[in-house]
């Protein structure tokens, strides 16, 4: 077989069989049972039954698990936090478009020239600065 490229690490090996996308690292084995576990959760609703169930007796069996988890790690419990408050954020408006308002009427004198910040709504939470500049009218 050719030589390929890990698709976890991407260093060239030789696999063994055309089926094999990952070298043998540990990493890249993890990896890839991870990629695979992600698949079946999505595709197969009694792989997704299987594992809520065995989650939730294992839940049963260590009672005090979590609080205890929370108790001792505060700054990730501040994060879940913010993250659900995203989440919250997003469910609700699902339904609505969060990119631009459609109904929105058109101001013309309005003219953004300056340092602005743009700050997304969706999906990353980093925001970028930005230069906006007036163009001309006589530029075409």
């Amino acid at each position: 077989m050719d030589p390929m490229p890990c698709f976890h690490c991407a260093t060239v090996f030789t696999p063994r069989n055309r089926k094999q996308y990952y070298c043998s690292r540990p990493e890249c084995q993890r990896a890839r049972k991870a990629a695979w576990q992600r698949m079946k959760m999505k595709t197969d609703p009694d792989y997704r039954a299987a594992k809520k169930l065995g989650q939730q007796k294992w839940a049963c069996n260590h009672p005090g698990y979590w609080k205890a988890y929370r108790r001792n790690n505060p700054e990730k419990v501040e994060r879940n936090r913010m993250l659900q408050t995203i989440r919250n954020r997003c469910r609700k408006n699902a339904g609505k478009n969060l990119i631009a308002k459609l109904d929105a009427r058109k101001r013309t004198d309005f003219q953004p020239v300056g340092q602005f910040w743009l700050v997304p709504m969706i999906a990353k939470l980093d925001a970028a600065k930005v230069n906006i500049y007036t163009i001309p009218g006589t530029w075409q």
